[in-house]
């Protein structure tokens, strides 16, 4: 796994990506990272197959990437029909996007043999600047994978501090259990600091190495308040003191740019 090349953020504190490196063999789901974004105190996820209502069809829309330009896997998001989202850290140019695949049924229940992959190559645009990279997927069956499994929407205000968020993310606590499989999880939390940065805000929900560019998502409206992608104070199984994303604001001015 790589580190993370930009890093504009001004608090102080040991800080870690959150891509993780991907197994030969897709299907054994071995992940070895020391590195990894934070669970905060004990782990506090449960599985997307166990959610219900709109946040199970928020969760539909958020799945696993698999980028094997660079052995690695990282979490990813509708944010259109054809195009997903994910961190710049996790594809950072079009040479890295080349046969990078989405899978928005990797949960739990469904063997590897029956999870369905979007071809997500195409390279859309990167901003480094706020870790954030647009992917165009092709269709599958004669289906964008949007028309079957939906997509975010963007908040229009960013999230304010204390209000209660979750975050949508592939993983597992592959620390303390060795060989799990990284299915969609659901993390409850709150926001910490809102202005945690010039770009971010921090908040306590848990995520581990390949939740980067999960979906952080208003427990109230739904829309989605920030692209997640640090954590700070990890130690050798992944617990550190908390985890922060780019805020909406600046997502949905940049995605606007290029007419998203």
């Amino acid at each position: 796994m790589r580190k993370l090349r930009y890093l504009g953020l001004a608090a102080a504190g040991f800080l870690t990506a959150c891509g993780a490196p991907e197994a030969d063999e897709l299907e054994q789901d071995m992940l070895m990272s020391s590195e990894s974004n934070v669970i905060v105190g004990s782990v506090d996820w449960t599985s997307s197959t166990l959610l219900s209502g709109t946040e199970a069809a928020r969760a539909n829309a958020v799945g696993y990437i698999s980028i094997p330009q660079v052995g690695s896997r990282c979490t990813a998001w509708l944010v259109a029909d054809d195009v997903v989202i994910t961190n710049n850290h996790c594809v950072s140019r079009a040479a890295e996007a080349r046969g990078a695949r989405v899978s928005f049924n990797y949960i739990d229940g469904v063997s590897s043999t029956a999870r369905l992959w979007y071809d997500c190559s195409t390279f859309v645009q990167t901003w480094k600047n706020l870790d954030m990279t647009a992917l165009r997927c092709a269709p599958l069956n004669g289906q964008l994978p949007g028309q079957v499994y939906g997509k975010l929407t963007l908040s229009s205000t960013d999230a304010a501090s204390n209000a209660s968020i979750y975050v949508v993310h592939q993983n597992c606590d592959y620390n303390t259990q060795s060989g799990c499989s990284p299915t969609k999880k659901y993390s409850p939390g709150s926001i910490l600091n809102a202005n945690y940065s010039s770009t971010d805000a921090s908040y306590n929900a848990d995520t581990l190495g390949g939740s980067s560019g999960s979906p952080v998502l208003s427990a109230t409206s739904h829309e989605v308040v920030a692209l997640h992608h640090y954590g700070f104070g990890g130690d050798s199984l992944g617990r550190g003191t908390h985890n922060s994303g780019v805020r909406a604001s600046l997502i949905k001015s940049a995605l606007a740019g290029i007419g998203l």
